[in-house]
Formats: C-alpha cells, sequence, structure tokens
C-alpha cells in the first residue's frame, strides 16, 4: 500500500513539474531532463512512469484540464457572478468576459497545445468538453435562466447566448494576438462594446 502512495506521489511529482514547465516555455521548448530536475528526480525516473514526452503531455493535459474545470471555471465564474450580482447583469457579463480572456492570457501556451491536441485526441477532448465546456455552460445557464425568470432577459435558447459568448471571447483573442492593427482600441471599450451587443444587439 505504502509502495503504490509512493509510484502515485512520484507520478504527480513529475505531472506538476510538468505543468510548471509547460507553462513557463511551452511544449516545444519543454525538456525532460528540465522536468526530472523539477521533479526532483532523474530522466531516467520519468521515463519509468511516462513511455515519452507525447504520453507525459498526454497525461498532463488530462490532469490540468481536470484543474482548471474545477478551479478555474467553476469556482471562479461562481464568485465573479455573486461579488457583482448586485452591480446588475451588464457588470456580471463585462467581468466574465475580462476574467475568461486573462485568464487564456495568463495560461496561453498551456491552452494552444490543449486546443491543438482535442482535435486529434478523443480522450482528451471528452474531458475538455466535460470538465471546461460543460462545467462553464452550467454555471452561465444558471445566471441566464435566473435573469429570464426575473424578467430581465427574454426568452432566448440558453446555449445559443452561451456559443456566442464564447465566439466572442475567442475573436477578441485571435484579433488581439494575430491582427492587433484591426481595431485600434482600448480593452475597456473593447469589453463595454461587446457586452452591449450581447444585451442589446445592433439595432438602433
Amino acid at each position: 500500500m505504502a509502495a503504490r502512495k509512493a509510484v502515485e506521489n512520484r507520478e504527480n511529482d513529475i505531472l506538476n513539474a510538468a505543468i510548471k514547465i509547460f507553462s513557463e516555455r511551452g511544449y516545444n521548448a519543454a525538456r525532460t531532463c528540465d522536468i526530472a530536475k523539477e521533479a526532483g528526480v532523474s530522466e531516467g525516473t520519468v521515463f519509468r512512469y511516462f513511455k515519452n514526452k507525447d504520453e507525459l503531455l498526454h497525461k498532463v493535459m488530462i490532469k490540468l484540464i481536470e484543474i482548471l474545470g474545477n478551479k478555474l471555471i467553476t469556482k471562479r465564474l461562481t464568485k465573479i457572478i455573486k461579488d457583482n450580482r448586485e452591480k446588475g447583469e451588464r457588470e456580471v457579463l463585462k467581468q466574465i468576459l475580462k476574467d475568461r480572456i486573462e485568464l487564456f492570457e495568463t495560461h496561453e501556451d498551456i491552452f494552444k497545445v490543449v486546443i491543438t491536441e482535442i482535435q486529434y485526441n478523443k480522450e482528451l477532448r471528452d474531458t475538455f468538453v466535460k470538465n471546461i465546456i460543460m462545467k462553464g455552460k452550467d454555471v452561465i445557464s444558471i445566471f441566464i435562466e435566473e435573469g429570464i425568470a426575473s424578467d430581465i432577459f427574454r426568452e432566448i435558447d440558453v446555449a445559443i447566448v452561451i456559443r456566442s459568448f464564447i465566439g466572442m471571447v475567442s475573436m477578441y483573442i485571435i484579433q488581439n494576438k494575430v491582427f492587433p492593427e484591426i481595431i485600434q482600441i482600448d480593452k475597456e471599450k473593447q469589453l463595454d462594446e461587446m457586452v452591449d451587443l450581447i444585451l442589446y444587439g445592433i439595432k438602433k
């Protein structure tokens, strides 16, 4: 029993070290020798637990998605809604938008690797949907449904609202990373106008 626990602890140490190195350097620049050093083990020990760097990445992504889903999606979104509810739905939506963008910017390297990998790996994709997409959807759905029940929001398919919301965040990130020269507006003004579009559309 103690031996199995030691094995699990060592595997977790390697996974945590890999998360740190992948986050700091990106997947391509990360070396298994650096991960081993961070974990306090030899490089040979890393390969006793993981066949190669790709398998290590796969296990890291599974663990990271589970951590992100609970800590950064469910708890963080719930706190934003709770802390800003008295300020009104506009401020809640603005803070959610702002938080999702800052979350990507903070963990950009990891998210880029995850987005690439989920296109080709079904297990990883299923984990991502369960722990990131569905958990975020559940929290925001409650907020929108409460707004509909309180006659603040009109009757609308919640899934479409969330899809539009995700699309806005995604395009904001792509625009600022790939085409920053297209829209020369400061971040706060962009967020305000995005919230206006969510709440009121483009009709005058």
